[in-house]
């Protein structure tokens, strides 16, 4: 007997089941959404309808933008009506520059749904895989790919990364002062992999260990110009190659959109001529993130960011201020150096579908850690989020950055940068 009849006529819908002589909850109706959300139960006894939560539900007439938001996220909607074992996310990307031609390429995160009850009745870590690629018609190529895995009941963590790249780059003058127009252009190509597993020790600690390879060849470098001269590292192409050891704390309630919760991670890279290095250096990178409520679906994130190096460090693999996720407002690699420092601010309001954020940093590169501290170049911005999926916690987001010399940065990605 159709549902849509029954909820029209209850008695008769009532007078039917009983006549059957079955009194029992009918099997629960599984939602497309994640964890967090358990499934509906429909009454038989009393044909109670209870119905999605309040968000899920629009009963008022939509607007022309919510028209259109809907039309949008419904190509991202497979099936509503069952667990969906994947999520996808993409966004596309084009570009045009006099010397690259026209550009488009898209980044996409596929998201590993694991819907098995955790032993610890508590929700699961997501486990997803990063996707970025990019082309012009005139022969450059970027692509990477990033997995992010949990397996043995979240006790084994797998991380890593592959990127093949052929693209014309910019160098920039090494140090904090260096001046806008000492930058010139050149041909690199890359080939980089890390791998790194992770076990868990302690409730929300993770410790690993990795290896990973990085090389880099330079062509087309200018004649005359600080590449051609000979004494920068890496001027000649690098390859890096050695072992790493990595700490991770995470208490974050979202790895990706976070409300709550603490996230630390330590990383110590030790390269060496013995491992098939070019160059004997160490790097530690240091990342804390905290996030502290204000409100109902409002919160404060906080980051600092730090990169320590020691030893001979090729220019590829120096500390980049901005890389995308701090400084936001000063283009990529405006400044580098084997040090760095980074702090920002976040606020972040959600509502319905949508949100919200304005941010502010400061930060600084040099060559000892004491000059990095400085953190004089500022920055600050704002963006919108939007949430695709009504059950869950995804968004695109999209954001704009300026620095205090006036320039402006547009930033295009999914979900939260930290």
């Amino acid at each position: 007997m159709p549902l849509l009849w029954l909820a029209a006529h209850p008695a008769a819908g009532q007078s039917a089941m009983r006549a059957q002589g079955d009194t029992r909850a009918l099997a629960p109706i599984e939602r497309a959404s994640s964890p967090d959300f358990p499934p509906l139960y429909f009454e038989t006894e009393e044909l109670e309808l209870p119905l999605a939560p309040p968000e899920a539900v629009d009963t008022a007439s939509p607007s022309g933008f919510s028209s259109f938001v809907q039309t949008v996220s419904s190509f991202f909607q497979v099936d509503t009506t069952k667990r969906r074992r994947f999520s996808l996310l993409a966004l596309p990307e084009f570009s045009y520059g006099d010397e690259d031609g026209l550009g488009v390429g898209f980044t996409a995160r596929l998201y590993i749904n694991d819907f098995r009850p955790h032993p610890q009745g508590k929700a699961r870590r997501q486990s997803y895989v990063d996707f970025s690629s990019h082309f012009t018609f005139k022969g450059n190529l970027s692509l990477s790919l990033r997995p992010t895995v949990y397996l043995l009941d979240e006790r084994l963590l797998l991380r890593g990364y592959f990127g093949l790249g052929h693209y014309p780059s910019t160098f920039q003058a090494i140090g904090p002062d260096s001046a806008e127009d000492q930058k010139e252009d050149y041909d690199e190509r890359s080939t980089r992999f890390r791998l790194a597993t992770y076990w868990r020790w302690f409730e929300n600690v993770y410790i690993g260990l990795g290896y990973y390879y990085y090389d880099y060849q330079v062509k087309d470098i200018l004649e005359g110009g600080m590449l051609d001269q000979g004494t920068i590292p890496g001027c000649d192409g690098a390859r890096i190659s050695g072992l790493s050891l990595h700490y991770i704390y995470d208490s974050r309630d979202d790895p990706f959109v976070p409300l709550k919760g603490f996230y630390a991670q330590l990383d110590g890279y030790f390269n060496a001529h013995l491992l098939g290095s070019t160059q004997d250096y160490t790097k530690y990178l240091i990342d804390l993130r905290g996030y502290i409520p204000v409100g109902k679906d409002q919160l404060i994130a906080l980051n600092f960011y730090s990169q320590i190096a020691t030893g001979e460090v090729p220019f590829q693999d120096m500390a980049s201020l901005s890389n995308g996720i701090h400084s936001r407002g000063y283009a990529s690699g405006r400044y580098i150096d084997k040090n760095l420092m980074s702090l920002q601010a976040e606020y972040r309001y959600y509502f319905g579908r949508f949100g919200i954020s304005a941010f502010a940093g400061t930060a600084n590169v040099g060559d000892t850690p004491l000059k990095a501290l400085k953190m004089d170049k500022f920055t600050f911005g704002g963006g919108l989020r939007l949430k695709p999926f009504r059950g869950q916690r995804m968004y695109f987001r999209g954001d704009v950055g300026f620095n205090t010399h006036g320039d402006v940065q547009f930033y295009l990605g999914i979900d939260e940068l930290f």
